[in-house]
């Protein structure tokens, strides 16, 4: 944090605390008192107490002001959700910046930037004391690290011998995938609670489970890969969920590997025929935000996938139970003004927008299209055109406006953002954003609408219908899913 910075939020604390300073001063203990007096109004708990949202923020602000650092985060979330004060933005950050104590750095004794991490210093001490030995990839890795800022992100090089237990878990289309034990762990913050603050310690685990991604050419004298890589990595830092640990070289083969986050469920095809039954709406409508907003980071960044198949999209279960989605195989992403399909194109026959099957470039809307296609599979458990040849007879077909269908029960709103996502004219196809926003609007309604909210009818109803349908065993190995050089109808 530069030192403008660290002076504007000092001043922005002092204002905060000296434009309460009519409020007398209290002990810990009394604000301790004070802040569960202020969560009993706002929950109306406690007899002769009653349900009184701003007296609820009053005593929230003794509290903050007497220095208690929950009292603190509640004034903030009160700003932030017009608990008995008027939203404030700019409040609502000015208090939560005061929250996040960092503590100082180690280093320079400067305050820290974010938990147990000093961007001022790190990210300078994580670029030396190593090498890959290959300059093209130490620059590679150190031009990220120097953008890095927090602990848990940093990548690293990663030798090969911390590598253990190494066995191939899938033959994709454009690499291998591996699952490995990294004997140094993945990098963790360890938080401890004294009362009024957090104190933060950087730790690995013993070992972890990681993923390894070998890439066609890839080896000491081609750098190719790199491409991907950089590519993973642009869309780390505008959030995309698939954790990058760094890089590494098998010491036999001499092919360079990524080293990313081990999906515990797998793929979403493999998830879907193991659990489809037993999955209800509302883990679906999740699942399917987050494939959006993957996709809208991806589109953000400038690329366009242009091999969106629900064998790319990964799942992992975290500790909470919590399933998340991610995206894999970014080898064939293209920025948003080189979609050209000239000479045949690759990918999944079935999720590849017409257009492109006609000749014409990927685009942004061509991605939309491949979530459309995800739609119905996520709605039936069944992968598109299952059983039918892949051949040019499919392509002209899909051509002439064939699409997979939607299981018996699906609501109509459902059906109808799928169907945009399909629209035969990309123009009309809903933007990433757009899908997000819908699919977000979804998800709220589900989390906290009663039962008798008319979209969260429909869904639950197809929750019913789900359970009444027959299990169809797949006609195609999963091989027939994985991305192959296709002839368009051009050629």
């Amino acid at each position: 944090m530069s030192n403008n910075k660290e002076n504007n939020l000092h001043d922005k604390m002092i204002q905060l605390t000296n434009s309460f300073n009519q409020l007398d001063f209290i002990d810990d203990q009394k604000s301790e008192e004070i802040l569960w007096l202020g969560y009993r109004y706002e929950h109306g708990i406690g007899i002769g107490v009653e349900l009184d949202k701003h007296k609820a923020f009053t005593h929230y602000l003794k509290s903050a002001v007497a220095g208690n650092s929950m009292g603190i985060f509640k004034v903030a979330i009160c700003y932030r959700y017009r608990v008995g004060v008027e939203k404030n933005e700019v409040k609502f950050y000015d208090w939560i910046k005061i929250w996040f104590d960092y503590g100082k750095c180690a280093h320079c004794n400067e305050d820290n930037t974010n938990e147990a991490w000093c961007q001022t210093c790190d990210p300078d001490i994580a670029i030396q004391g190593w090498t890959s030995g290959n300059k093209v990839i130490d620059n590679s890795i150190k031009r990220f690290q120097l953008r890095i800022f927090e602990y848990e992100r940093m990548i690293e090089w990663i030798p090969f011998d911390r590598l253990d237990n190494i066995k191939k878990i899938v033959e994709g289309g454009y690499g291998s995938v591996f699952s490995a034990t990294w004997l140094d762990g993945i990098r963790k913050i360890e938080s401890n609670w004294n009362y009024s603050t957090y104190t933060y310690t950087r730790t690995r685990e013993p070992s972890s489970t990681v993923a390894l991604k070998a890439l066609s050419g890839s080896r000491e004298n081609s750098l190719d890969f790199l491409k991907e890589f950089d590519r993973h990595m642009k869309c780390t830092f505008l959030d995309s969920k698939l954790k990058i640990y760094g890089l590494t070289q098998n010491t036999e083969t001499k092919k360079y590997l990524m080293v990313f986050q081990f999906a515990n469920n797998g793929s979403l095809h493999k998830f879907l025929r193991k659990n489809f039954q037993n999955l209800t709406w509302q883990i679906k409508l999740n699942l399917l935000q987050d494939i959006s907003y993957d996709l809208l980071q991806i589109h953000a960044a400038g690329y366009i996938h242009t091999d969106f198949h629900s064998g790319n999209i990964l799942l992992d279960e975290d500790i909470n139970k919590n399933m998340r989605s991610s995206f894999s195989d970014l080898g064939l992403f293209k920025t948003a003004c080189k979609g050209s399909s000239e000479g045949g194109i690759y990918g999944v026959i079935p999720y590849v927008a017409q257009e492109v099957l006609s000749g014409l470039k990927f685009t942004k809307a061509a991605d939309v299209y491949g979530f459309g296609i995800i739609m119905s599979e996520i709605s039936t458990g069944q992968r598109p055109f299952d059983g039918r040849p892949f051949d040019s007879i499919l392509l002209l077909d899909i051509f002439r406006g064939l699409r997979p269908g939607f299981a018996p029960g699906t609501p109509d709103c459902y059906i109808e953002l799928a169907k945009q996502c399909l629209s035969s004219d990309p123009q009309k196809r809903p933007k990433a954003l757009d899908i997000n926003e819908k699919l977000y609007e979804w998800n709220k309604i589900m989390n906290n609408s009663d039962n008798a909210n008319d979209i969260k009818k429909q869904f639950l109803y197809a929750d019913k219908i789900i359970k009444t349908l027959p299990i169809i065993s797949p006609k195609y190995p999963d091989q027939m899913y994985t991305g192959k050089m296709i002839n368009t109808l051009a050629k």
